[in-house]
Formats: structure tokens, sequence, C-alpha cells
């Protein structure tokens, strides 16, 4: 039989750990609202936070002769004054200097991947463009899927996300949204505010609270996308 005192030992524990977790994660995230940018043979640059910090999302033809197409390839990269890197890595045996994006799941800590120097990447590409050996890239399927990245314009690395929608004709696609921390954050996958995946990683804590915990830790999932 567990006590009424060791309940509210557990409780309190419970709490101190909900609000250690939502400390730990605080964040100023710059997010971009909603863009739903579709992709169909088209390239377009988006600004980060200053002057010289930007990414760009294309989708290009392949054609078999001038006029006919044969499919398509989606791209990302990034630039920034000091610098500037997506999570990602290279697969491509017949171009060393060939990088494949990585398709993070929501939640993931940006700053956790490998990166790579951001100039671009592959999102999907098909019949050996850019790299032979057919198709290559993890975004080619129909799904909701981040790219993770990080920039610095000289006072230090800013870490973000871009979430796109696959799955559309000839290898498509639509920009959803993005955003970035300040200098230091820690950002996660579909971080949108300070305290959104805070609460969530808190969950626990919650649910020991009770009943008001139980409702709040409701409350914060309903607010997911």
């Amino acid at each position: 039989m567990i006590t009424n005192s060791r309940w509210f030992a557990y409780a309190t524990a419970g709490a101190a750990s909900a609000v250690t977790c939502v400390d730990s994660a605080q964040a100023t995230i710059h997010y971009s609202g909603r863009i739903n940018q579709k992709f169909h043979y088209d390239s377009v640059t988006f600004q980060l936070d200053q002057l010289g910090d930007s990414f760009y999302l294309n989708h290009e033809p392949h054609y078999y002769s001038t006029y006919s197409i044969r499919g398509a390839s989606a791209h990302f990269g990034i630039n920034a004054l000091a610098g500037a890197s997506f999570a990602g890595f290279y697969t491509c045996a017949y171009n060393p200097e060939v990088a494949s994006i990585s398709n993070l799941d929501r939640g993931e800590v940006i700053s956790a991947k490998p990166f790579v120097p951001g100039a671009r990447g592959i999102l999907f590409t098909a019949d050996g463009f850019d790299c032979g050996g057919g198709n290559r890239g993890q975004f080619g399927g129909e799904e909701i899927a981040f790219i993770g990245f990080k920039f610095n314009n000289g006072n230090g690395d800013h870490y973000g996300w871009a979430r796109i929608k696959t799955g559309g004709l000839d290898a498509s696609y639509k920009l959803l949204d993005y955003a970035y921390g300040d200098v230091g954050d820690r950002v996660r996958a579909g971080q949108r505010s300070s305290n959104e995946m805070a609460t969530e990683e808190g969950s626990l804590g919650w649910l020991a609270l009770g009943a008001a915990g139980l409702l709040a830790w409701r409350k914060s999932r309903s607010r997911r996308f």
C-alpha cells in the first residue's frame, strides 16, 4: 500500500520534472507562419535572420531532349555570412561532393544531427541526375517531412527546420512552414514556440499532477498540427 505522503512525494517530483523540462528547452523561436508554397519546376529563396542569411528550395525537370521531360529532382540549399549547413550525409560514389538531405522526424533535436556544408543538397532526384545509379534522396515518398539546418551570421550558430509535404506530380512538393532559434537555442524539428516541445517532454510530470496535469497535457497535444 502506498501512503498519502508517498503519493504526494511522487506528485511533487513529477511537478519538478515538468518545470525542469520547460526551463531546459527554452528558446526564442522565429516562426514563418503558414507558407504553402508549391514547387513544381520552381526555385524560391526565403530570408532568414539578416541580409545574406537565406535558404532556397527548387524543383527542376530532367529532359530527354529540349522539349521532352523525363523526370525531376528537388534540392535544398542554405547560405549565411559566416557559414551554413544542413542536416545530411554523403552517399554518392560518383561524386563525393554531392550530399543528400536528412529526412527528420518531428521532435528531433536539430543540433544533434550530422551536418553538411549547405550550398546544395538532394531532397529527391530521379534517373541518376546529380548522382548516377537511379533515384536518390530521402524525400521521394508521400509524407510530411522535416529538413534541419544551421546558419551563422557572425555571432554563432542558429538552428532551424523547414517542413515540406512531398508526393506531388513528378516529385513536386510544398514548403508548409519553417522556423529557427536564436544563437545557442536548442530547437526541435517542428517547434514553433518556446514551450511547445517542452510541454510534451514534461508530459509524465503533468500526468503525475493528476486530473489538472492530464488536462494540461491533453490541451498541449491538441495544439499540434
